[in-house]
């Protein structure tokens, strides 16, 4: 086994071979790409999240190399002023699902900002390979993130995220 110093050297020095770059027919084209939707809007938003945010683009990139499949949906109102929100479907096949809800109320940039904001919650997932049903996400949230309410979780990555995604557009 390698220890952290060689490995991390080799890794400099490019001796361990990274994953090829995703493009942006990976992520938004390809019939095995892991962020869909359905609706004309949310596919204009993904596209040009991609193209104009550095951030966006490498959520993107991220769900694509992970096990999670993420259906975005445009819904005419969510809850309360909530403006987005991520829902876990029952797995299949051993694949796990999200469900991103957007209400699309505000300007691109709002939109796109949001639906980074969201993306970000997805990698969250992503990473914790235990979050597997309602349940086990609920209980992500209580550890890492901030409680608002009943079933309402946010975290400070997620925030970060989507400002940083609204800064990178309106650059």
């Amino acid at each position: 086994m390698l220890s952290a110093v060689t490995w991390t050297l080799s890794l400099a020095l490019g001796l361990v071979p990274r994953p090829a770059p995703l493009t942006a027919a990976d992520v938004l084209d390809a019939p095995q790409r892991h962020v869909r939707t359905e609706s004309r809007a949310v596919g204009a938003l993904l596209r040009a999240g991609y193209a104009r945010s550095r951030t966006f683009a490498s959520l993107l990139s991220r769900l694509q190399r992970g096990d999670v499949i993420v259906y975005i949906e445009e819904m005419p109102r969510l809850p309360g002023a909530l403006e987005g929100r991520l829902l876990m479907q029952p797995p299949a096949h051993g694949v796990r699902y999200l469900r991103i809800q957007i209400a699309l109320r505000g300007s691109s940039a709002d939109e796109i900002a949001t639906i980074g904001h969201e993306l970000r919650h997805a990698v969250e997932v992503t990473d914790a390979s235990t979050v597997v049903d309602e349940r086990s996400l609920a209980a992500l949230y209580r550890r890492i993130g901030i409680d608002r309410g009943p079933n309402m979780y946010d975290t400070i990555e997620a925030q970060e995220t989507g400002r940083q995604v609204r800064r990178e557009l309106v650059a």
